[in-house]
């Protein structure tokens, strides 16, 4: 990834939250052979010294042009501590506005560029405030900071393209569908006329064949491993729709928290479908399988959560649907300002039933745990991705459950070991899951 954006010249770059997701050593390597500096004005050292450049200044044609980077401030709420021993993340809004202050005072500054992996908090339309956890502070940055011309954003997965504040405003989606542009005309005295955002999408743009060229080796290695054989199935594991499978259950939801059961040492599990393409596994099950339907680079943590909790998750997982005329649709807290169907738990281990008709907060009815209702003072041992271990996604009480066991190995490679080692594979219906409308 470096070597290609190296060849395709990048001025610079901004961490993300899964650049930190395989330690500093991995990650300094690949700023030490990045042919651009990456910025991160709120990502500090212990000491107080930065962890990389806060920003740059670049002059072209005589237009002095200054960037300054942020990143989102939740990485230490997600990641693994190891993987970021000795940072210190700073507030993204704070760190910005410092440094904006501090560039305006002490040089000629022609256009002001903030790059911010982070998102909104704020409905752009409505101003209806979205979220207060500070994940995503990009609406504060673009209303309470003075002297920016351009905030460039991302983390939401968003296509945003417009001004907000008097500020150009780009936000490029995922996977490579767009790029963000900004044109910025600069009248005769050097000064800054107007910034005109917008998106470029890429499905119709020629590939250049030195990149394609120089990637060809690895992908063609990369397509030879995920088409390599894991495992086989017997039975059914093919998903039709994603939002069925989330309101009936289904065999990949059962094969998902097995795996997870098993390796997690536990009873109780539950996982999510983390989007709206997910198409389960095929009979001859490939790497290519596997990582296309668990899209994540998760591990597993098994917690102790008192059974209060489990039914505060389920009510929370229940939010996900609203009934229109009867008929169970998706909310739109799971659909603005992005979609977020991974924040939809489904459970394995209890039997529980949800009744959509009455309000959020009492649709949980019935949840057993060995034919005996569940024990709200019960401490229960419930294996679950890292990312919801943390209380995200609105379940802020898994934060403070005691860690049993932390199982470092990504998910991908505990499925694709699970099905190396019980080869042939039994698909099995998940049968302990009752939604009423």
């Amino acid at each position: 990834m470096i070597g290609l954006a190296n060849a395709l010249n990048y001025d610079l770059a901004v961490f993300g939250n899964h650049e930190f997701n395989f330690g500093l050593p991995v990650l300094m390597n690949a700023v030490e052979q990045s042919n651009y500096p990456w910025l991160a004005a709120n990502i500090k050292r212990e000491d107080g010294s930065y962890f990389t450049k806060p920003s740059i200044i670049k002059e072209i044609d005589g237009v002095n042009i200054a960037i300054v980077g942020v990143t989102t401030q939740f990485i230490p709420i997600w990641e693994v501590a190891e993987n970021i021993e000795g940072l210190i993340f700073e507030d993204a809004f704070e760190a910005a506005k410092r440094e904006v202050e501090w560039l305006r005072a002490n040089h000629q500054i022609d256009v002001m560029i903030i790059a911010y992996h982070g998102g909104f908090e704020c409905d752009l339309e409505t101003r209806a405030v979205l979220e207060s956890t500070r994940e995503n502070v990009g609406y504060q940055i673009c209303k309470e900071i003075e002297g920016v011309d351009v905030v460039i954003t991302g983390h939401q997965h968003r296509e945003i393209a417009q001004h907000l504040f008097g500020k150009a405003v780009v936000q490029t989606g995922t996977k490579g569908v767009c790029l963000g542009k900004i044109e910025l005309t600069i009248d005769e005295n050097g000064k800054l006329d107007k910034a005109e955002p917008s998106l470029v999408y890429m499905q119709d743009v020629p590939l250049n064949a030195t990149i394609r060229d120089s990637i060809a080796p690895i992908h063609t290695a990369t397509e030879k491993w995920l088409d390599q054989s894991i495992g086989k199935l017997k039975g059914n594991m093919l998903m039709s729709s994603p939002f069925t499978a989330r309101l009936e259950g289904h065999p990949y939801v059962e094969f998902i928290n097995r795996v997870q059961n098993e390796v997690g040492g536990t009873s109780i599990s539950c996982m999510a479908i983390f989007n709206d393409v997910c198409r389960g596994f095929n009979p001859d099950v490939t790497m290519r399988d596997i990582v296309t339907n668990y899209i994540f680079p998760n591990t597993l943590k098994v917690l102790q959560v008192k059974g209060r909790y489990i039914i505060e998750a389920l009510e929370q997982s229940a939010t996900y649907f609203t009934l229109v005329d009867g008929v169970p649709v998706v909310s739109d807290a799971f659909l603005i300002p992005k979609a977020t169907p991974f924040n939809y738990d489904l459970w394995s281990g209890i039997d529980y039933t949800i009744d959509l008709r009455k309000p959020e907060g009492s649709r949980v009815v019935e949840v057993l745990y060995n034919d005996r209702p569940l024990q709200l003072d019960e401490t229960y041992e419930v294996v679950m991705n890292n990312y919801r271990a943390t209380g995200a996604g609105n379940f802020e009480y898994f934060r403070d459950c005691p860690v049993v066991r932390d199982i470092q190995t990504d998910m991908t490679e505990l499925i694709a070991n699970y099905f190396v080692k019980h080869e042939p594979i039994l698909s099995k219906p998940m049968e302990n899951m009752n939604i009423l409308y």
